[in-house]
């Protein structure tokens, strides 16, 4: 209790809190809604990718012992769901990486600036993001567009290269509500 009989007041009541139950003292009603919508597509990314590495491990798993307990060869399905798999969590961990802002960063230049050139360059850097990610979504759909054999597969190789236009997007998207989250900072 404080001196004049009233209950303090919780730090928690000025605390934005995001979907998650992340607290972001400085939030401001467009960051912490923005921070709400991107909580939920990173959760959506984290749910596709535990299923699509189950899928994987227990697809190669099946073919693994099939071929070695009954020396039954599964022929080459599984073999396209393995790579397409894998190609899937490459680009969707990719867009869950933005998400969670968890790329590779050197902070040699950063940690020697001020709270407000920091939130400068770290935008510089988004649009940066943005830009290249839009080439790969450019190349992505090109190649949708070209690839593909004689060959039906179990699983395409246009539905392979289309999670590049798919997770570009989405990087693209996690970089821009970041952008806004930064941009609402500096406001």
């Amino acid at each position: 209790m404080s001196d004049n009989g009233d209950e303090p007041k919780s730090r928690d009541s000025k605390l934005s809190i995001d979907a998650s139950g992340a607290h972001f003292p400085d939030d401001g009603l467009v960051s912490r809604w923005v921070r709400i919508v991107d909580n939920w597509i990173g959760r959506g990314e984290q749910a596709a990718l535990v299923f699509v590495l189950a899928a994987v491990v227990f697809t190669a798993a099946a073919a693994a012992l099939s071929d070695k307990i009954l020396g039954e060869h599964l022929g080459r399905w599984w073999f396209t769901t393995v790579r397409g798999g894998t190609f899937t969590i490459a680009m969707i961990a990719a867009a869950f990486a933005t998400h969670q802002q968890r790329h590779l960063a050197m902070d040699l230049v950063s940690r020697n600036l001020t709270p407000p050139n920091r939130l400068i360059l770290g935008a510089v850097l988004k649009l940066f993001t943005i830009v290249i990610a839009a080439v790969l979504m450019r190349s992505g759909l090109h190649q949708r567009d070209h690839v593909g054999g004689t060959v039906e597969e179990f699983v395409s190789d246009k539905t392979i290269v289309t999670m590049l236009p798919i997770g570009a997007g989405l990087i693209i998207l996690h970089s821009l509500l970041h952008f806004v989250i930064d941009m609402d900072y500096l406001v």
